[in-house]
C-alpha cells in the first residue's frame, strides 16, 4: 500500500506537522490577544468612577479563550500552512514527495484533510463551549460595568410580535420588548379567530410571557361590534416559550450551533427579526469549507515559492490574504443583513469563493 494513502505513515507525519504548526499559530495568537484583552479590562476597571468590584482576570480570561479561539482561527490557519509549508519548502521535503511522482493533491491531501477536521471540530466542540463562556463573560461584563439595559429593545415603531395559538393567533404591538424578563411595555393586542377574523384587541400597560400564558396589567378589550371591557390583571393563551423570548436579546455568538435552527425558528415564528441568527449559523456550518480553502491559499503563496525568499515576503502575503478574505467576508455580511442577496448566500459565498480559488490556482500549478 501507498505511503500516500489515507492514514498511511507519510500521510501521518505531514497531517501531525500541520496540526503541530497550526496548534502552536493558535495558542500563540490566542495568549497574545488574552492578554492584550486583560490588560484592556484592568484599565477600564481601573478607571470606573464608583467603588470598584472585585475582578477575577484569570477567569475572565478563560471565559472569553473560546471565543476569541474563534475569532482567529482563520488568521492561525492561514499563518500556521504558511509557516509549515515554508519549513517544508526549506527542507525539500515538497520537493522530494513530488520527485516521486505525486500529484499536488496527494501532496497536500494529508494538510487538507486536517484543515477539514479542525474546522468540523470547531463546529461541534468549540462553538457550543465559546456560546456558553460568551454568555458567562457578558455576564460578567455586565456586573462590573452595570450594563443591564442591553436587554431593553426600543425602535421608532415600536415592536411586533405573532403568537399561535390553539383556535387562532394573536399579532402584538408594543413600544419597548424586555428580553430579561420577557415582557412588552404599552401593547397591543390583536386576536384573529382561525388565523383570519378579526374578533377582538387588547390594550394594557404591560404584559409579561409567564408559563401559564401572557400576563396583562390593567387590560381593556374590545369585541368587534365595539363593545369595551374593563378586564384589569387577565390572561391570555400563548404558543410562545418564555426562555426564546428571553434568549432573543442574546448575541448569535451566544447561541450553539445545536440550538441555533430550532431557535430561529421560534423567533420568525413570534416575528422577530433573526436575520443576524441566521447568518451565524450558515457561517459556522462553512468554517470546515472555509479552512480547506485557506490551506490551499497558504500552499500556492508558499509552497511555490522557489526562490526561497525571505519569510518577510512570506508573511505580506499572508496579511495581504488576510485582510482581503476578511474585507470580502465582511462585505458579504452587509449584503445579508441589508437582504440584497439571501442570507445563506452571503455566509456561504466567502468559504465557497476561497476554496474555488485555491483549488482553481493548485490545479494550474500541478499543469505546469
Amino acid at each position: 500500500m501507498s505511503q500516500f494513502a489515507p492514514f498511511g505513515t507519510l500521510f501521518r507525519y505531514f497531517a501531525l506537522r500541520f496540526v503541530a504548526w497550526i496548534s502552536l499559530c493558535l495558542f500563540s495568537l490566542s495568549a497574545i490577544i488574552t492578554l492584550i484583552q486583560s490588560v484592556e479590562l484592568y484599565r477600564r476597571v481601573s478607571n470606573l468612577s464608583v467603588e470598584k468590584p472585585e475582578v477575577n482576570f484569570l477567569n475572565m480570561a478563560f471565559l472569553n479563550l473560546p471565543t476569541v479561539i474563534e475569532t482567529i482561527l482563520p488568521f492561525a490557519m492561514l499563518c500556521g500552512a504558511i509557516l509549515c509549508f515554508s519549513s517544508w519548502n526549506r527542507s525539500n521535503e515538497f520537493v522530494a514527495v513530488r520527485g516521486f511522482g505525486q500529484s499536488v493533491w496527494a501532496a497536500l491531501g494529508p494538510t487538507l484533510f486536517s484543515a477539514f477536521v479542525i474546522g468540523m471540530l470547531f463546529v461541534t466542540i468549540i462553538n457550543p463551549i465559546a456560546a456558553i463562556t460568551s454568555s458567562r463573560h457578558e455576564a460578567h461584563m455586565n456586573r462590573i460595568f452595570g450594563d443591564s439595559d442591553k436587554s431593553f429593545s426600543v425602535s421608532a415603531n415600536g415592536i411586533w410580535l405573532r403568537d399561535k395559538i390553539e383556535d387562532g393567533k394573536l399579532i402584538i404591538r408594543g413600544d419597548a420588548l424586555n428580553t430579561e424578563m420577557a415582557s412588552i411595555i404599552n401593547p397591543v393586542i390583536y386576536f384573529y379567530q382561525n388565523d383570519i377574523h378579526l374578533e377582538a384587541f387588547y390594550r394594557a400597560n404591560f404584559m409579561q410571557l409567564t408559563d401559564k400564558g401572557w400576563i396583562l396589567d390593567q387590560a381593556t378589550r374590545w369585541q368587534k361590534d365595539g363593545q369595551q371591557t374593563d378586564l384589569g390583571s387577565t390572561i391570555l393563551p400563548t404558543g410562545l416559550d418564555a426562555l426564546d423570548l428571553r434568549q432573543s436579546g442574546l448575541l448569535p455568538q451566544s447561541i450553539s450551533i445545536y440550538l441555533l435552527p430550532g431557535f430561529i425558528l421560534s423567533l420568525e415564528r413570534a416575528g422577530i427579526p433573526a436575520i443576524q441568527y441566521r447568518f451565524q449559523l450558515y457561517k459556522t456550518l462553512s468554517v470546515p469549507l472555509l479552512m480547506v480553502g485557506i490551506t490551499m491559499l497558504g500552499a500556492r503563496a508558499t509552497l511555490t515559492n522557489t526562490s526561497r525568499g525571505p519569510r518577510a515576503r512570506l508573511f505580506l502575503r499572508g496579511a495581504v490574504l488576510t485582510i482581503i478574505i476578511f474585507m470580502f467576508s465582511y462585505f458579504m455580511q452587509i449584503l445579508g443583513s441589508a437582504l440584497t442577496v439571501p442570507m445563506s448566500v452571503a455566509a456561504w459565498t466567502p468559504a465557497i469563493t476561497v476554496s474555488l480559488l485555491g483549488a482553481i490556482i493548485l490545479a494550474r500549478t500541478d499543469e505546469s
